[in-house]
């Protein structure tokens, strides 16, 4: 894998990204996103990468677990869907997010968020 991201595939970018999220590399996440870095998911909702980083480092990050099952680039966009369990996994999700590259870095992600109840067959198992 490239280690300049600016020179990196967008899905490698992303999952890099996502991957260092999941083990609580705030450091390994703060390269691969730009200075003004908009998230307009829950909890965030935060317009720099500062604030990003500040609202995250207060998340139990090293509890999440994150099932990626589809990778899809088109353009400077990146989806991803995913299931996810939050910490003490009680509770089960499914995402999608939507990452927007700019000049080889994260500029934005927007996130639709569904619990899938735990009677519920795997929706996202075909993904």
């Amino acid at each position: 894998m490239n280690s300049d991201p600016k020179e990196t595939d967008p899905r490698e970018l992303v999952l890099r990204c996502v991957e260092s999220y999941g083990k609580g590399d705030l450091d390994a996440v703060a390269l691969l996103v730009h200075d003004d870095y908009v998230d307009h998911g829950i909890p965030f909702q935060t317009s720099t990468k500062a604030d990003w980083i500040t609202v995250a480092r207060e998340l139990p990050l090293a509890q999440l677990r994150i099932d990626i099952r589809r990778l899809v680039a088109e353009g400077d966009y990146v989806t991803m869907f995913s299931r996810r369990w939050l910490p003490g996994g009680e509770l089960d999700i499914a995402v999608a997010d939507v990452f927007r590259l700019r000049d080889g870095l994260i500029a934005e992600r927007w996130e639709i968020v569904e619990q899938i109840p735990t009677d519920s067959p795997n929706p996202v198992a075909t993904l």
